[in-house]
């Protein structure tokens, strides 16, 4: 049912639940100061209240044009079946995967509804439910929000940061950190990828450089060992160390995790990994000066402190 509303009447509540996009919206407004808003705002009217969903975009320009009265499309009886409809609709609505996320999240927590009961209604499996569930349980409020505000690029923390997470099991404080770092930064999905690369799985020279803001340094030291991987052939010793280097970093953040915790180990276990300790152990002094010393010889040469990139439209 579409019905004329004042544009002051509608309530914005489930703001939160949907991305923004800074350029996107400003060519949406040229639009609409040319030629008006073309589709109705979709939500539904509960209790003398017009709670929208979907046309958030349209709604911030229709107030920045002067527009004070806008078409809206009533979806449903209530709020729980509105957001089961729009999310129905989600293909030819095209909700990103984090905007479904924070939907199926109102429906469990503001509407309580079960997993099983999201998936009937939408027609989905409980799987297909869950995966967004889980999405919001792993991520902090801090992330969640930096992410919807269109702060930092949904695409570069699901193709980029998150798999380096769950690879490494890294905490999310510092995932914060990174994104605290990097967002309004006006950076690419592929330079966020070089960064989280740098600064998850190198050293502490990149992760100091990207948390005081040197983050153009940072891109161009890694761009160049690209380009001199690209360009020269290294020999199979070369080839064999880098391997090593690459199993030792996996395993130095693995074996103290799962060493920690409490489990009941085995006798044979125990007498055997004594054994191997013992044998670390005397070699860990060796190993980690010989490590530290070739990780001076390594480290990029920083002629300037080149100023973070200029800030997001």
């Amino acid at each position: 049912m579409d019905i004329t509303v004042e544009i002051s009447s509608i309530d914005t509540s489930y703001q939160h639940c949907r991305l923004r996009h800074g350029p996107s919206e400003k060519r949406m407004l040229c639009s609409i100061m040319e030629n008006g808003i073309q589709e109705p705002l979709i939500g539904v009217v509960q209790k003398e209240r017009n709670i929208l969903l979907d046309g958030f975009k349209r709604y911030r320009c229709a107030k920045k044009a002067g527009i004070d009265y806008v078409v809206f499309r009533s979806i449903g009886s209530d709020e729980a079946e509105a957001i089961v409809a729009l999310l129905r609709l989600a293909n030819a609505k095209s909700l990103s995967f984090f905007e479904q996320a924070r939907l199926i999240d109102e429906l469990r927590e503001s509407h309580k509804l079960s997993v099983s009961e999201i998936a009937r209604r939408l027609e989905r499996s409980s799987a297909w439910v869950s995966v967004r569930q889980g999405l919001t349980s792993e991520l902090t409020p801090f992330i969640f929000d930096k992410i919807m505000g269109g702060d930092f690029p949904m695409y570069a923390y699901l193709s980029s940061v998150r798999p380096i997470m769950r690879i490494n099991s890294i905490k999310p404080t510092e995932i914060e950190d990174f994104v605290r770092a990097t967002s309004n930064k006006g950076l690419t999905v592929r330079d966020i990828d070089i960064l989280a690369k740098s600064y998850f799985r190198g050293g502490d020279d990149f992760r100091k450089n990207i948390t005081e803001g040197n983050i153009n340094w940072c891109l161009d030291a890694m761009k160049a060992v690209n380009q001199v991987d690209s360009s020269t052939e290294k020999s199979d010793e070369e080839k064999k160390i880098i391997i090593d280097l690459e199993i030792i970093h996996k395993r130095l953040r693995r074996v103290p995790t799962t060493l920690a915790r409490d489990q009941n180990w085995s006798p044979s276990f125990l007498a055997e990994s004594h054994l191997i300790c013992g044998g670390i152990l005397r070699f860990v002094k060796i190993f980690s000066n010989t490590i530290k010393e070739f990780h001076d010889k390594t480290r990029p040469q920083k002629s300037d402190s080149c100023p973070a990139r200029g800030g997001s439209e």
